[in-house]
């Protein structure tokens, strides 16, 4: 008898975690308030391909940073924040998988493609999953949905919003770059061209009348709300250090 695994969230970290079910040979629902694929706002690239999506379009990504992962840190969250930040561990050059080709695929294969169910009206909100979603008697349920629509306590949620731009005004280096600042030289923090498509990200509201949006980047939580729900991702664990190739494998071992 196939498992039935339900998944909040139809983003690339829950369309990540639909594949993965899908190919452990059990049955998935997806649960999103949307029935549009997200818009991926910041996301650059995958370090290592969704197994089934590997035609995803490679490259090779050069990640650089001008001044100290310190003042990068500090620049990008002030001194009371004290993790990691991605310069200490991406800096150089790495293999990169494009990510925007890879979810329209899997949104193409596993929504239209009608392997999954989207559900458009889940009524997530005040940490209540609706009852549908336990009278599907799951044997498994997976969030990749923010972890602060779960929370049925005053948990505490870190995270620090950030400003992020298409622009072309400002250009990196090269094509599939990424140039991170820490120092005042710059006003925003980190400009990356790949893929074709290009981010300006500034820790502080930008003065440019350019369009530009709002992300809140999680840093940590304590909730403990729903035990038995398992959380993947950045949003589903809010947790900032948490990438999208690290779903698929995550989920398998869950299935195991």
């Amino acid at each position: 008898m196939k498992t039935n695994v339900v998944i909040l969230g139809c983003g690339p970290a829950g369309l990540a975690a639909a594949a993965a079910v899908i190919h452990s040979g059990r049955e998935c629902v997806i649960v999103s308030n949307t029935s549009q694929p997200s818009r991926l706002y910041g996301c650059q690239y995958l370090h290592a391909p969704v197994p089934g999506y590997e035609y995803a379009p490679k490259t090779q990504v050069g990640y650089w940073l001008i001044g100290t992962p310190e003042e990068y840190r500090r620049k990008v969250y002030g001194d009371k924040w004290e993790g990691k930040v991605s310069p200490e561990d991406f800096v150089g050059v790495h293999d990169a998988w494009d990510i925007r080709t890879t979810y329209r695929h899997m949104w193409n294969e596993l929504i239209t493609g009608n392997l999954v169910w989207l559900h458009e009206e889940p009524d997530i909100r005040d940490g209540i999953l609706p009852d549908f979603v336990f009278a599907l008697r799951p044997e498994k349920i997976i969030s990749t949905i923010p972890a602060p629509a779960l929370c049925l306590k005053d948990h505490k949620f870190t995270y620090h919003t950030i400003y992020a731009s298409g622009s072309t005004s400002q250009k990196p280096f090269d094509e599939n770059e990424i140039i991170c600042d820490g120092t005042a030289q710059h006003p925003w923090y980190r400009i990356s061209r790949v893929f074709g498509y290009q981010t300006i990200e500034w820790a502080t509201a930008p003065e440019t009348r350019e369009p530009h949006a709002a992300v809140p980047k999680p840093l940590e939580t304590d909730c403990d709300c729903y035990p038995e729900i398992a959380r993947v991702g950045r949003y589903g664990k809010w947790q900032k250090s948490a990438l999208v190739h690290e779903v698929y494998p995550e989920v398998k071992r869950l299935l195991a």
